[in-house]
This record gives C-alpha cells, sequence and structure tokens, in this order.
C-alpha cells in the first residue's frame, strides 16, 4: 500500500459508517434539525441510493454526493479541511451523536417500546423510517448482513443494500417484520412475505462463484446464483476457505466502485485488509 493510502482508506471507511447512520435516522426530528442547522450538506448525501447505479444520486440542484461531501469538509474543518486524519475524526465525532440521538429507538424503556411495528406502519409519521429501520436491523444481528445500509424510501418501502427495493408490513399477529414483497426493475412488486433474515440469505446470497461478495456490490441476486453439483467436494471445500471469519461482512465502496473494504460491527471493527481471525 502505498505512502498515504492507509489514512485515504480510513477516511473513506468513516466516511460510508456516516452514511449508513445518517440515513437509518432520517425523518427523526432532533436528527434533522442537526443536519439542517450544522450539517446541510449532509442533506443531499444521507438518501437511498440510486438502485441502477447503487451511488447517491444528485441533488436538485445538481451538486454530487462528493461535492457535498468536499463542501461540508472546508465549512466544518477549514483549513484543517485537507487533512484525512482530521477528517476522520469529524466523521466519527458525528457518528457518535448521531448513535446518541439513535438510541430511543432500541432503548426497552424508552418512549418508542411500546409502539408496535404495525401501528407505525400504518401512521407513517416522521420517526417510522428510524424505528422500522432500527427493528428490522435486530433481525439481522450476528449474521453476514449485520451493518447492511438500510434506508427508508419511501412510506413502508425500504432499501437494502445498494439494489433491492422491498415493501415492509408487521405480522397482525405476532406483530414481527415481514418483507411482504420486492420491487423489480421495472417497479413491479413480487410478494414474498418473508422474515427479513430469510428474504436476505435468498434474494441477497453470495454469488456462487464468489462467497465473499455480497448484495452490497450489487452484485448478487436469487437469479444469479446457481446450485452446486454434489460431486463438486473440493471446490466448495475451497469456497469455505474463502469464507470470512465470523461477524466479519465484505463491503464495497459506494464512492469508490469496484474497491472492497471489511466491517465487523459487532466490535466496532473497519479495515480493507482481508481479516484471518
Amino acid at each position: 500500500m502505498a505512502e498515504g493510502d492507509g489514512d485515504d482508506d480510513k477516511e473513506e471507511i468513516a466516511w460510508e459508517k456516516l452514511m449508513d447512520k445518517a440515513v437509518s435516522l432520517r425523518g427523526d426530528p432532533e436528527v434533522e434539525a442537526l443536519l439542517e442547522s450544522k450539517h446541510k450538506e449532509l442533506l443531499y448525501c444521507a438518501v437511498p441510493l440510486d438502485s441502477k447505479t447503487g451511488q447517491v444520486p444528485a441533488a436538485p440542484d445538481g451538486t454530487t454526493e462528493a461535492e457535498a461531501r468536499e463542501a461540508w469538509y472546508r465549512r466544518k474543518l477549514r483549513s484543517l479541511s485537507g487533512d484525512r486524519r482530521e477528517r476522520r475524526k469529524l466523521c466519527k465525532a458525528l457518528v457518535k451523536s448521531l448513535k446518541k440521538l439513535g438510541e430511543k429507538y432500541a432503548d426497552a424503556k424508552g418512549p418508542f417500546a411500546e409502539t408496535t411495528s404495525c401501528d407505525v406502519l400504518k401512521d407513517g409519521g416522521p420517526q417510522e423510517g428510524p424505528l422500522i429501520i432500527a427493528r428490522l436491523a435486530v433481525g439481522l444481528a450476528g449474521t453476514r448482513f449485520e451493518g447492511l445500509r438500510i434506508a427508508k424510501e419511501r412510506p413502508g418501502v425500504y432499501q437494502l443494500g445498494a439494489k433491492l427495493l422491498v415493501a415492509v408490513q408487521a405480522d397482525l399477529e405476532g406483530g414481527e417484520l415481514l418483507v411482504h414483497g420486492y420491487f423489480d426493475d421495472n417497479n413491479v412488486l413480487h410478494p414474498v412475505r418473508s422474515p427479513v433474515l430469510a428474504f436476505l440469505e435468498e434474494h441477497g446470497a453470495k454469488p456462487a462463484e464468489d462467497v465473499d461478495c455480497d448484495l452490497f456490490g450489487g452484485s448478487a441476486g436469487a437469479k444469479q446464483v446457481d446450485k452446486q453439483p454434489a460431486a463438486a467436494t473440493e471446490e466448495s471445500a475451497s469456497k469455505r476457505a474463502r469464507e470470512l471469519p465470523p461477524g466479519w461482512a465484505k463491503r464495497e465502496s459506494r464512492s469508490q466502485p469496484g474497491k472492497f473494504y471489511y466491517v465487523h460491527e459487532a466490535k466496532g471493527l473497519s479495515q480493507f485488509e482481508r481479516p484471518t481471525a
């Protein structure tokens, strides 16, 4: 790795973790007020991705994510805006603030503890997104999909990763959140009625030719996964050897397509080197 690449990589990871956290909390009044008053450039970055490109769409005035990002750094850091470590520190500080604002959605004794998923989806208020996303994330905790970027696209419709757009509903009897259906490229809804993890295991599965790629890069999908012949034992063993250690997931950088990094959400780790344990 060339000198300076390490700081570039760390900044990139810090930025994408910030965007994942910010987009999961859009709609929350406190988060919206914070962004509007102190981080207005991020209002155009923390949005659902373009399902065709997997990238953040340009703002209404044509401003790109890269332009808004640089403007934010310049305004917040001034003379230090070119310092990679200062940029990383700024991202981490805002992530910490956002996590604090988002604690109420996961708090078992918080203001939403008694609010059912059915009720929040029915009401469709400004806090639907943060609450539903927090509960969808619970269903992915401890799996290879933990930390998946989830964004509210519109009431009752959520984006999983960069490519999957799904409709969600709550089971009327148990209250469990279910993927009610997914939208194809023509915006046609296909009913599935499945828990989010089971849905992702089928429709966001890793392609057979590369067990270390996943839906984050947009290359995976149910139609792309071919079942392996029973006789292919050596090939299967090789694939298992390339699997990531428990808790780790591989993600593609949205601002640098084709470049991947590894994250361990439970331990708060992120790196570009492939983990071995």
